[in-house]
């Protein structure tokens, strides 16, 4: 049976409540609409219900509506509130839309403006359920935080979250197939830019020769091939996001640029006088080990300390193994109702391999199975015998063979020990770490990559 969605108006006037509860019945049937006098009690409502979309008044007795927007998003952040204001007042909602309200009605509702406002919160929020898949799995029966089975990964999203609030510049690290881009647009869709552009550009996936004409744009002949002049994508996401994916790929010469583009806020296209301004906030991501590459002389050390304001790093699959079976039955279903097809059991022999399995294409290798899998299953089960052979052969196979007297393995085990001994010993400060624990910095840094340890999960909060 199909979920539907809830919408909570509230509001100290009966008469505006019934309006809007009448424009849903008409408009859309089955969405279930319900009702709050005021603020106080509206809170009381969300600490027992889900609501998909909550429509609240600023002005109301008890409590108000930028008082109640707080108190609704530190008990269930993923909730969705759209503020009501008169003409007069539009400077609340904007506030409002600052401590994380989705948009702002203003009064007398129009109908065709209200419904609008709901079908872009709910394609937001699948946007956001998305998210929630490469991240973190929601408790529905703990409303203090976000929640998942791993710890790591609570963690990640509890710091999306705190990094949504302000505008700094975001380095988002991890392997391939972790979810950087879809922690890119939770970082834009949950903050007050989500109205602007969202624009995404893989560096690595553009010639050196045209990543600043992509980059800054370009003036008509400012090179062969330039029959008319281009728009930018720091000129095209002004106000909103531009999400620099693989950002070590980047040339010295195009790292200065950006550089001053962080500092300056302004960048002249190619070939170009004009100097134009951006308010584009910069999230970047990259697999790459920047501190090494600084080393060697292939990132700039300034550039990186830009970039690296709030860092997030995402863990790769086989290090959050609790989130398998979930994200296994959430890949199930999304793919089940796009094929239309029904929902398939999962034979508990499936789950045990997936977690034995190492997942080297992470949530992108785990998606794209369960996709192939629901375009040919005909029995609605997924069983062993449907999964490539190396997964089969992987459902007896001892998890310590061949590692009992494996010289190698042991040795590896032991550097990683001790690296994060020393790294909880100095509060996971890297240079300390270098001072006390005698280790050259180099020979840190790659093995903190090569182990996959972030130093601050050390650090003393």
């Amino acid at each position: 049976m199909e979920k539907k969605n809830r919408v909570l108006i509230v509001d100290d006037e009966a008469d505006l409540r019934s309006s809007v509860i009448s424009m849903f019945q008409q408009e859309l049937p089955d969405v279930i609409c319900e009702q709050a006098m005021n603020g106080l009690e509206a809170v009381e409502k969300v600490e027992n219900h889900f609501y998909d979309l909550i429509i609240m008044d600023v002005k109301m007795p008890q409590m108000d509506g930028l008082s109640a927007l707080h108190r609704i998003k530190s008990i269930d952040p993923r909730t969705f509130v759209v503020i009501l204001t008169a003409h007069t007042n539009v400077r609340d909602a904007i506030d409002a839309i600052k401590e994380g309200a989705f948009d702002y009605l203003e009064k007398p509702i129009q109908r065709a403006k209200l419904i609008e406002i709901y079908k872009k919160s709910q394609e937001a929020k699948e946007l956001v359920e998305d998210v929630v898949a490469s991240l973190p799995i929601f408790d529905d029966d703990v409303n203090t935080d976000f929640v998942g089975e791993s710890q790591k990964m609570r963690e990640v999203f509890n710091l999306v979250y705190k990094v949504c609030k302000v505008d700094t510049t975001v380095l988002i690290r991890g392997e391939n197939g972790t979810g950087k881009e879809l922690v890119a647009r939770a970082v834009h869709y949950n903050s007050h830019r989500k109205l602007s552009p969202f624009i995404a550009i893989n560096c690595a996936a553009l010639a050196e020769s045209l990543i600043e004409s992509e980059l800054f744009g370009h003036e008509k002949g400012a090179f062969t091939g330039a029959d008319e002049r281009k728009i930018g994508k720091f000129q095209l996401a002004n106000d909103g996001t531009l999400f620099l994916d693989e950002i070590a790929e980047l040339k010295p010469e195009t790292q200065v640029k950006l550089l001053r583009v962080l500092q300056e806020k302004k960048f002249n296209p190619v070939g170009s006088n004009r100097e134009l301004v951006t308010s584009a906030r910069i999230v970047t991501a990259t697999n790459q080990n920047l501190e090494k590459m600084i080393l060697e002389g292939r990132f700039r050390e300034d550039l990186y300390y830009r970039l690296n304001v709030m860092p997030i790093f995402l863990p790769p699959l086989r290090e959050r193994l609790e989130d398998i079976e979930n994200l296994t039955l959430y890949f199930l279903k999304k793919f089940s109702e796009k094929y239309e097809k029904p929902i398939p059991t999962v034979d508990p022999a499936v789950l045990q391999v997936f977690k034995k399995h190492l997942w080297p294409g992470n949530i992108r290798e785990l998606e794209n199975l369960i996709e192939r899998f629901t375009i040919m299953n005909t029995d609605g089960k997924l069983s062993l015998s449907q999964l490539p052979e190396n997964f089969q052969n992987l459902l007896n196979q001892d998890p310590n063979a061949g590692t009992a007297l494996n010289f190698e393995k042991f040795k590896e085990d032991a550097e990683r020990d001790f690296i994060i001994n020393a790294l909880k010993v100095n509060s996971g400060k890297i240079n300390q770490t270098v001072a006390n624990a005698n280790i050259p910095k180099n020979t840190l840094l790659r093995k903190i990559k090569k182990f996959n340890i972030n130093p601050k999960d050390y650090s003393k909060k």
